[in-house]
């Protein structure tokens, strides 16, 4: 506690000159609770709170200061990191499109591969799918398909086109026809999947084939699956299908 004096009456009282604010300024200056007591009373709490209000602001600014620093590094680290990071990206997007051209080569040649084996299956054993079509069935060579086509177009009945088309069949088999025993030549298309586009295509090619005199062609499609889409163009032709290996004519319910 500090002591308190009423200098009010003093003051009044005397007639204050320069020599006398010399003399209180001494004495302020050995007695420092009465210089606190005069500070305080002149300045006021609020005003001598000020000095370590603004301490603690710089200190908090410098805090502050070192925080937005180390946020800062933070950041050109991040944008470092970030700058890989758009370069493994690019990496990984070139490697993506390797591998799906990869994985579409794959996959042809895995069609590719799957088309010969399932031709070659029908080849070898005609007699195993085609049995419900025709009997005594034999898979043609590629020597007695050019001689059949050469001579239909020597006689005039198929055309170069016409000729190209029919070639392209994935397989043909002569044998006489279960319902009548005449000679007939299947128009064999082979797919793993069966779509309406190898329906198709065995029709237009049937057709063609029937173009040469005396030749009685059917349409056939063979593979594993049966699409809907060739379901119902199957119900459209008199085609056959042969779908795993179980021979099914356009009329049957099955189909």
């Amino acid at each position: 506690m500090y002591p308190v004096f009423n200098y009010g009456p003093i003051i009044r009282a005397m007639a204050f000159t320069v020599n006398d604010f010399r003399d209180l300024l001494e004495i302020l200056r050995t007695m420092p609770e009465w210089k606190e007591a005069l500070r305080r009373e002149l300045l006021g709490e609020e005003i001598l709170e000020l000095p370590r209000l603004v301490r603690e602001l710089i200190k908090a600014v410098e805090e502050m200061s070192k925080r937005l620093y180390r946020v800062e590094q933070d950041v050109e680290v991040l944008k470092a990191d970030v700058e890989v990071l758009k370069a493994d990206v690019g990496v990984l997007k070139a490697d993506v499109e390797v591998l799906k051209a990869d994985v579409g080569v794959l996959k042809t040649d895995v069609a590719t591969l799957k088309g010969d084996s399932l031709e070659r299956k029908y080849r070898e054993r005609p007699f195993v799918y085609f049995r419900r079509i025709v009997r005594k069935s034999k898979v043609l060579t590629d020597s007695e398909i050019e001689e059949l086509l050469s001579q239909a177009q020597a006689n005039g009945a198929l055309s170069e086109a016409d000729v190209d088309e029919i070639s392209r069949l994935d397989v043909i088999v002569r044998g006489r026809r279960i319902t009548d025993d005449s000679v007939a030549y299947l128009a064999v298309e082979v797919s793993a999947k069966i779509d309406d586009y190898d329906v198709e295509r065995a029709v237009r090619r049937a057709k063609l084939l029937a173009k040469i005199p005396g030749v009685v062609a059917i349409p056939v499609v063979a593979g594993e699956q049966l699409a809907p889409e060739g379901r119902r163009a199957l119900k459209q032709t008199a085609a056959w299908a042969v779908v795993d290996g179980s021979a099914i004519e356009s009329t049957s319910p099955a189909i």
